[in-house]
């Protein structure tokens, strides 16, 4: 947690510190992005293979792999945070009408808060459920909620709709950086994939 700031300060923060000669971000949060992406969409496929799975074994071991996977976002989404304060920033196109900035902004505001919230309500739901919750089959946590499984089923539902919530507004992120490099054939996401630079620079698209 970063004291005395709102998440929305930290980010601005974060991307007030930029490079005129940056052409992306750095090596770090690249790495430190693609490895969440990649973390996440294991823990859904994680949680969808469990309803399938062939013995009450495999469930559990899925179970267990998929908070696994949700405690590790947990904990690397603050230090992504102090990362981004510390790392470059590339600014966002020239040009680029207002509503779009806010809608980034927002977005990327949203992300962060989710990619928090998603996963303590799942650690919520699974010790108020009585479960004991270890991590990757070694690390046991402390149980800190007593049992209470009505509570647990609510929160539960909470934590599926926050998960299909967080996929569509990864989709929405996705679906707006193919949109600046093929439509406005800017630098957005090229910044973040290494190698890749942007399309020749054509008609600028609002």
């Amino acid at each position: 947690m970063i004291t005395g700031t709102s998440l929305s300060d930290t980010i601005g923060r974060g991307a007030a510190r930029r490079t005129a000669e940056a052409p992306g971000y750095s090596r770090v949060m690249q790495a430190i992005h693609w490895t969440t992406l990649v973390l996440l969409l294991c823990a859904c496929l994680a949680a969808w293979m469990i309803g399938g799975a062939g013995s009450r074994d495999q469930a559990a071991r899925l179970v267990m792999l998929h908070r696994s996977l949700g405690m590790t976002i947990l904990l690397m989404t603050p230090i992504r945070l102090l990362i981004r304060q510390y790392s470059r920033i590339p600014p966002l196109p020239a040009g680029l009408p207002a509503a779009q900035r806010i809608a980034a902004r927002v977005s990327a505001i949203l992300l962060y808060a989710l990619l928090g919230i998603q996963p303590l309500l799942g650690l919520a739901a699974s010790q108020l459920h009585g479960d004991r919750v270890v991590l990757f089959g070694t690390f046991g946590l402390p149980s800190w909620l007593p049992v209470n499984k009505p509570l647990a089923h609510d929160i539960l539902q909470l934590h599926g709709w926050t998960a299909a919530a967080l996929l569509l507004l990864i989709g929405l992120h996705a679906a707006a950086a193919l949109y600046h490099h093929f439509v406005r054939k800017d630098a957005v996401l090229a910044g973040m994939l290494p190698g890749v630079r942007p399309l020749a620079p054509g008609r600028r698209m609002p």
